[in-house]
């Protein structure tokens, strides 16, 4: 009997130690699912930045053609076909800055003396023979980079491109391999070089939008761009001659080329400076497929005025707009939004491009967090600007049946 109750009391106890136990375990478990500190909550912005493209204006676009406008990194607003068309003339700003590439010259210097040849003379024969626009030329005489690049366009000699091709490159075929190469590393995805360096043949195609950008590299160039704001240039053994860009100086018209064919009709790329912010910005309008050449510079007058009026303090992103969220595990959403208006000087139809920087959510945080910025990318008329962003509503707390049941969730 004494060692019955001995064995029945050791049960007792081992079943009170097992209820203890499995008490202390519990206490434990809810312990560590209460008392665990809430994980920081991450942002589920899919990107790291945003690009905006403001609405572009309604421009007095010409009745034929095609046209483009825009600044030197491209076209803001287009119009027309999208078809590559000749460019005639306009070529000849490829072959400038493919002979420049080759043969760079700075301010002020001439570069090397170029001698005529009986090749060179042929081609001046042949262009006048075809009605093309030439400078005239004599077998042996001599002109300098300069004045060749001068010569090819300010009065648009076609005989005076090919020559140019054909002594920094060898031939024009071999010019033309390098000139299709050319301009697919600057970005002319549509531009085509054929058969000639002068643009004369209609094998020479580009777009309007590619001749905007075309444009941009020709003006940043300070050889090409004083070149082609020359009303007139005085060429050796042949006199002074005149610029087919008769709206130099008009409306701020300070470059680029004109073109006229028969295949191409009138084409323009022009240039004018306008000032933003106390800064002066080029704009560009591109012009192909117009009746005449006249048309087509009386048709650009009225697109490079409204560029010059399309410039205006714009809201990139309102204050409150909703920029991301975070995602709370437990149910419900907290909105990311802008604390602020960010506004630049803009030109209507323009894309810019801001970075968010947004960083990780404590739990419990009030509505109104600072929890980042937004960036927005300098540019040549704006500088960086930064608003902050904050959440739009308080974070709140998961329930305790919730960190029940969700173990470790936090960490």
């Amino acid at each position: 009997m004494i060692i019955m109750k001995t064995l029945k009391k050791r049960r007792i106890n081992f079943h009170i130690k097992i209820y203890y136990l499995i008490i202390i375990v519990v206490l434990i478990y809810v312990g560590f699912c209460l008392l665990l500190p809430i994980k920081t909550l991450n942002s589920t912005s899919s990107s790291s930045s945003i690009s905006i493209t403001t609405q572009p204006s309604n421009m007095p676009w010409p009745k034929t053609g095609s046209a483009a406008v825009g600044l030197a990194n491209g076209a803001v607003a287009t119009n027309g076909s999208h078809t590559p068309r000749p460019m005639a003339s306009v070529a000849k700003l490829v072959t400038a800055l493919a002979i420049l590439k080759k043969y760079p010259l700075s301010p002020g210097q001439q570069g090397p003396n170029i001698t005529i040849t009986a090749a060179d003379y042929a081609d001046y024969t042949k262009y006048i023979s075809e009605q093309g626009s030439v400078v005239p030329v004599y077998i042996g005489e001599q002109l300098s980079e300069y004045q060749m690049l001068e010569a090819m366009l300010v009065p648009s000699g076609n005989n005076i491109a090919d020559s140019l091709a054909r002594w920094a490159y060898g031939s024009i075929s071999s010019y033309d391999t390098y000139a299709n190469n050319f301009v697919k590393q600057l970005g002319l995805s549509n531009t085509h070089i054929g058969g000639d360096a002068s643009g004369y043949l209609p094998n020479s195609t580009s777009t309007p939008d590619d001749l905007i950008k075309l444009g941009g590299y020709v003006m940043n160039n300070p050889i090409l761009a004083q070149i082609s704001s020359m009303k007139s240039v005085k060429i050796p053994n042949v006199g002074t001659l005149t610029n087919y860009n008769s709206i130099l100086g008009i409306d701020n018209i300070d470059g680029v080329k004109t073109g006229n064919s028969n295949q191409a009709g009138g084409v323009f790329l022009g240039s004018a400076k306008v000032n933003v912010n106390g800064k002066q910005v080029l704009v560009f309008s591109a012009l192909m497929g117009d009746t005449t050449l006249a048309q087509s510079l009386n048709d650009s007058i009225p697109l490079i005025i409204s560029l010059e009026n399309d410039f205006a303090k714009t809201i990139i992103v309102k204050k409150g707009e909703v920029l991301g969220e975070y995602n709370q595990p437990w149910g419900g959403k907290i909105q990311i939004i802008a604390d602020s208006n960010l506004e630049e000087t803009l030109l209507q139809g323009q894309t810019v491009s801001a970075e968010l920087n947004i960083q990780g959510l404590k739990v419990p945080s009030r509505a109104g967090t600072t929890i980042g910025q937004l960036t927005s990318l300098s540019n040549q008329f704006n500088p960086s600007i930064s608003i902050p962003l904050i959440t739009k509503s308080a974070t709140s707390k998961p329930s305790w049946t919730w960190r029940l049941l969700h173990p470790g969730s936090e960490l």
